[in-house]
């Protein structure tokens, strides 16, 4: 049986309201249901008058065939408690009958005329061809019969006949098997028999209370029925194929119509037509046709069926021959029956359409993935108080009172077009000062981080494995700012797990594409292991419990200027107008990778603002010359040894006339060493450059370069002359003020407060799904970035934008870098950070089976409130609150109705 076809279904209503009229009275006009007003359960009343009307029909072609009054009342009895099956078996035998010789002439003639002494003559002559021909007898024995259980010695015969025809060969060999018995085709109508009652009538209805029971076309009752006509048209169809392929072809030159074997004038009384209102028996107003009216479309289809046998009656014989009026016969009532599965099929799935069509046409549009991600976010803006309302995941990476240095953001592009917005989270902000948390950089380095953190609850949706939208991470930068994004996964109560790192600045935009990874609900895990040895049950828990973990999605952000002042020892806030001060600072501790202690302040505490960042800004202007001077050195080298390699090359060779000694000079320079890496014997790399004194206000001195004469070149001429230095010695306890956390234990020290253990998040959630999810349909999600990262980036100010891809390659190269500055900027995880902000994100996802409209129309499900339940259960483990406390009150009566398993007590 096809699927539904809108233009067939339409073709075969028009046909079949003509010949309606004819049947009905003239002041009848029933109509296709949807264009007639009625209610939802007019189309339940349908559905069933649509089934009866099949079942009638069935049996009429069942009597048709052969079966009697008494014949059905005999297989109903059987069936209840045996299964009746209606049966073909066929064999047949193909026996040597004679042989035949016989000679055939050609009808060509051959004519020859020869010329003699006595005159001329002709002769003529013809090809005469002795031809052999074998003669078999082909019976065939077919029987249509009914028997119950397994029993086939006691069965109803339906119809059977012998026919015999004569086969001719020009070979001995036989055309057709000696003997051959099919296999029977088999149909269980014991389902058609269960629904004929007392007296014949049928009683198929729609129990509309059952559980399974989702539309008038949705149930068990219509399925059931369903499935058995299309049985019924598979069977018809082996049975019409046994004739007409297998049978008939025996009688190859018949000269029989054999395409008037159709029943396209047979009228099929299965077409699904509702009436104005009308009175029905107890004064009821119905719009569905009556009992009446079908038994005048039984009485039409059994006229149109004998009309269309005396048709046949007139073009084939009777006989014994294989191929008379009784064998089509059967083919016209198989291509019949065969088309009452299709009408049926057609008319319920057109019940399902109906419902398509007026649900579009209520909206004005089908609604896609998208939308609905659109209405959610709408309908939880009804749904919340505002204190638990879901928020954007868009955040700006500031410091307080001051302007952001950026932005981060979780952003869906929906499927369906249009910009990218952030996703909707039920979101909370960690309560006062929280312990602070680590991560490893290298395997002898943990950095420690303070900070906000933020728990986020997120939820997708999925129709028929498509979600509408993709998600991306995007971190943006404004110019001359910097931060640093670190994307993970929560591994511990204390412990963050960076799998990559970057580092954001001046106008970067930084795009992660991030993956959903669903993993089985708890009803499904359940389900899976519950047969399983307690050993593997073992195992499974461990591993789902890993999975479990993993739906903790984090990403960290760092502020890199505020961990450069407490690196350097200057005042807060200092660094935040020395722009270029902050850029040279970043490329000594990136690319050059120079110790801290190098450039940090170490003078008076007492000392200014001003002047601790002018000490710093002369050890970074000294450190520049330095390294400068050591570029020069190794450029002057290198172009040595290539004069060096020049002169040998252009020397005369030893030996030969007019040579001389090589001129030593030059070798003697070519071959000077190089000069050493430190400065002076002062300042090197052994320790930092000395401080000015308190009250200087100037920057140090330059460093002395060293020169292949031994003097140092003179300072810049920007620079202030070298204050008198003075030994400032730090304060006796300043290292009781810097702790070191880089010796701690992963776990923290014993007795040490943890805080809030997000590990625990996952756990308590699949607990209260596995407890109020009771379509089993929201699965854990993991979440994780993608492989393939994309970067927008401005070299310069004057520069184009330009958007290059960052493969796993790039992004290991991202990651070292971001890492030897954190290495730096924590002096390898001495320090800790305190301005770091942490997002951490469990994400679960409702799946629907099926697409969103055949959701609505064919389960009858209401997805909103299906989505609604499932953010109330991820709301209530993010917040830690009862459903009916971050309900708005307006809506808590509807959300009671729909959702009323969330309010139970525990007793309950």
């Amino acid at each position: 049986m096809d699927a539904f076809d809108q233009h067939r279904f339409q073709a075969k209503v028009d046909a079949a309201l003509a010949r309606i009229r004819t049947v009905l009275e003239v002041n009848r006009t029933p109509k296709l249901a949807a264009s007639v007003q009625h209610e939802y359960e007019d189309k339940y009343l349908l559905a069933e008058f649509l089934t009866n009307a099949a079942l009638a029909t069935q049996l009429n072609v069942l009597e048709v065939l052969g079966l009697g009054e008494k014949d059905v009342v005999a297989l109903k009895k059987w069936s209840d408690s045996r299964a009746v099956t209606v049966q073909l078996v066929s064999e047949e035998t193909c026996v040597f009958d004679r042989k035949e010789t016989r000679k055939v002439e050609s009808k060509t003639q051959h004519v020859k005329e020869y010329q003699g002494t006595f005159g001329s003559h002709k002769v003529t002559d013809k090809v005469v061809t002795t031809v052999e021909e074998w003669f078999w007898n082909f019976t065939a024995k077919y029987e249509v019969s009914a028997y119950a259980g397994t029993d086939k010695s006691e069965k109803v015969v339906l119809r059977g006949r012998e026919c015999k025809y004569v086969v001719k060969t020009t070979s001995d060999k036989t055309p057709y098997p000696p003997k051959s018995v099919r296999d029977p085709v088999e149909l269980n109508i014991t389902w058609l028999l269960q629904n004929v009652g007392d007296g014949l009538t049928l009683r198929f209805s729609i129990d509309r209370l059952a559980k399974g029971c989702h539309t008038p076309r949705r149930n068990e009752e219509v399925d059931r029925a369903l499935r058995y006509f299309r049985e019924f048209h598979s069977w018809a169809q082996q049975v019409q194929q046994y004739f007409e392929a297998h049978l008939f072809p025996v009688q190859a030159s018949s000269g029989l119509p054999l395409s008037h074997m159709n029943a396209e004038k047979v009228f099929v009384p299965v077409v699904p037509l509702f009436e104005k209102q009308r009175e029905a028996a107890g004064g009821q107003q119905q719009v569905v046709l009556s009992i009446g009216d079908l038994n005048a479309f039984l009485g039409e289809e059994r006229r149109s069926l004998e009309e269309k046998f005396a048709a046949l009656g007139k073009e084939f014989p009777r006989g014994v021959d294989l191929i008379t009026a009784e064998e089509a016969e059967i083919v016209v009532l198989m291509k019949h029956g065969k088309e009452l599965a299709v009408c049926y099929g057609d008319g319920v799935d057109y019940i399902e359409e109906m419902l398509r069509q007026q649900l579009v046409a209520a909206i004005g549009k089908e609604v896609t993935p998208g939308e609905f991600i659109e209405y959610m976010r709408f309908h939880n803006r009804k749904l919340f108080k505002s204190a638990y309302e879901p928020q954007p995941f868009s955040y700006a990476v500031r410091r307080p009172q001051h302007y952001p240095e950026g932005t981060l953001s979780i952003e869906a592009a929906l499927s369906s077009g249009g910009v990218a917005e952030p996703i909707s989270t039920c979101v909370r902000a960690a309560s006062g000062a929280a312990p602070r948390m680590h991560f490893a950089i290298n395997a002898a380095t943990n950095v420690h981080f303070g900070g906000e953190r933020y728990l986020h609850g997120w939820i997708s949706h999925q129709f028929s494995g498509a979600s509408g939208a993709s998600l991306k991470l995007v971190a943006r930068a404004r110019q001359f700012s910097s931060f640093m994004v670190l994307v993970g996964r929560i591994a511990g109560p204390q412990r963050f797990e960076a799998k990559h790192a970057m580092i954001v600045q001046n106008k970067d935009e930084v795009v992660v594409p991030l993956l959903l990874e669903p993993i089985p609900t708890p009803k499904e895990f359940a389900d899976a292991i519950e047969s399983l040895s307690p050993e593997q049950q073992r195992f499974a828990r461990a591993f789902r419990s890993m999975q479990l973990e993993s739906t903790l999605f984090g990403v960290v952000v760092i502020q890199i200027k505020p961990q450069l002042e407490r690196l350097l020892n200057v005042p807060n806030d200092s660094l935040t107008k020395e722009i270029r001060l902050t850029q040279d600072l970043l490329e000594m501790f990136i690319k050059y990778q120079i110790p801290s202690d190098l450039l940090s302040y170490n003078g008076a505490e007492s000392a200014s603002a001003d002047t601790k960042v002018a000490v710093v800004k002369g050890y970074v202007e000294a450190m520049q010359q330095m390294i400068q001077k050591i570029k020069d050195d190794e450029l002057a080298e290198a172009e040595a040894k290539r004069a060096m390699r020049e002169a040998e090359m252009n020397l005369p060779s030893f030996g030969s006339f007019g040579s001389g000694p090589p001129p030593m000079a030059m070798m003697s320079a070519a071959c000077a060493p190089p000069p050493p890496m430190c400065a002076s014997a002062s300042f090197g790399f052994g320790a930092p450059p000395p401080p000015p004194a308190p009250g200087g206000g100037g920057p140090p001195p330059p460093p002395a370069a060293p020169s292949a004469g031994g003097a140092p070149p003179p300072p810049p001429s920007s620079a202030p002359p070298p204050p008198t230095t003075v030994e400032v010695k730090p304060p006796a306890d300043s290292a009781a003020k810097e702790p070191v956390y880089g010796q701690e234990e992963n776990g923290g020290d014993a007795g040490e407060d943890v805080g809030e253990d997000y590990t625990k998040v996952p756990v308590e959630l699949d607990a209260k799904l596995s407890e109020l999810d009771e379509d089993g349909a929201v699965r854990p999600t993991i979440m994780h970035a993608g492989s393939t990262w994309s970067k927008r980036e401005q070299k310069s100010l004057l520069a184009e934008p330009r958007t290059s891809s960052l493969g796993t390659s790039e992004l290991e190269q991202e990651r070292s870098r971001a890492f030897d500055l954190l290495d730096a900027l924590t002096r390898s995880g001495v320090l800790a950070v305190e301005d770091a902000t942490m997002h951490v994100v469990v994400a679960a996802t409702h799946c629907f089976d099926k697409t969103l409209t055949n959701t609505v129309i064919q389960d009858n499900v209401n997805p909103i409130e299906k989505v609604e339940h499932t953010t109330l259960i991820v709301a209530s483990s993010v917040h830690g609150k009862a459903p009916e406390e971050m309900v708005n009150p307006s809506q808590l009566d509807r959300v009671r109705t729909y959702s009323s398993n969330l309010f139970q007590s525990p007793s309950e």
